[in-house]
This record gives C-alpha cells, sequence and structure tokens, in this order.
C-alpha cells in the first residue's frame, strides 16, 4: 500500500509539472504566435545537435555540484537554442525578398545546404559509397572540431543572409 501510495504521489508532482511546462509553452504559442512556436520545437533538433557535438563544453562547465552543473549544462544549452530558434523563426516563416536580393540569398542558402549535405556525410552517415570525396575535402571534414564548425557554418550564413 505505501509503495502504491508513493507511485501515487510520483505521478502526481510528474502531471503537475508536465502541466506547468505545458502552461508556459502554451502561453509562449498564444502571446507571440504559432509560428514561433514551431519555431521553438524544431529549433531543439539543430541546438541538440551543436550541444552533442560542441568540442568546449568541459571548459565551460564552471559550477560545481550536481544542480548547478545541471543548471551550467541548460545555459550551455539554452545559448545554441535561441539563435537557432530565432533563424528558423524568420527564415522559414518569412518572404525572401525579390530579384537580386532572392537571387543572393537563394544562393546562400543552397551553400548552406551543401554544407549541411556534407556535414552529414562525414559526421552521420557515411557516403561513400554514392560518392567518394578527395582527401582534400576529408582533411576539411574529419574531426569532430571540424564538424562542429562546419555545422556552425549554415547557421553563420542565415545570420548573415
Amino acid at each position: 500500500m505505501t509503495q502504491f501510495l508513493q507511485h501515487s504521489v510520483s505521478l502526481s508532482t510528474d502531471i503537475i509539472a508536465i502541466c506547468v511546462l505545458f502552461i508556459l509553452l502554451f502561453a509562449y504559442g498564444m502571446y507571440f504566435g504559432k509560428s514561433y512556436l514551431v519555431s521553438l520545437v524544431l529549433a531543439f533538433y539543430p541546438a541538440r545537435f551543436l550541444y552533442e557535438h560542441f568540442p568546449f563544453i568541459d571548459k565551460l562547465l564552471f559550477l560545481k555540484g550536481d544542480m548547478l552543473l545541471t543548471l551550467n549544462k541548460v545555459g550551455i544549452f539554452i545559448l545554441f537554442l535561441i539563435p537557432v530558434h530565432i533563424l528558423i523563426g524568420r527564415y522559414v516563416f518569412s518572404e525572401s525578398g525579390y530579384g537580386a536580393e532572392r537571387m543572393f540569398r537563394t544562393a546562400g542558402l543552397a551553400i548552406a545546404g551543401v554544407i549541411s549535405v556534407l556535414v552529414f556525410s562525414y559526421g552521420v552517415v557515411n557516403l561513400d559509397l554514392l560518392y567518394n570525396f578527395t582527401p582534400v575535402v576529408d582533411v576539411l571534414f574529419s574531426g569532430a572540431d571540424k564538424l562542429f564548425y562546419w555545422s556552425l557554418a549554415p547557421l553563420v550564413i542565415l545570420f548573415v543572409l
């Protein structure tokens, strides 16, 4: 019986925590609009990728203790999440301009896409069976540090555009 009560209390606090999170995100979506909420949800995936591959994370973990270390990690993740969220909200849900401006932005997005495919090829799924790049390109994308910086390149291009 005591075990059942402990599980019930734990479950009810879980439900409260999930409801609070839901209310916060619902309020965010109602205040800023549906597109910003979609942008936030989509931003979690690239932010997670960047966080997991960030080469200097150990140097930024300066808080001691379990709770403070967790808050430090959350803070670093948020440093990746916010710019990605802004980028997605800015580009996915806006017009791209006309004429030369549109061509320039489209070319920049194409370059960002090429870099993304190369990062995917060297960091996620080896695509050598489809096409094996020369050693010059292999050197540019070999190593976790280089993959991290190349992963940032499309985001930098989007900020510039």
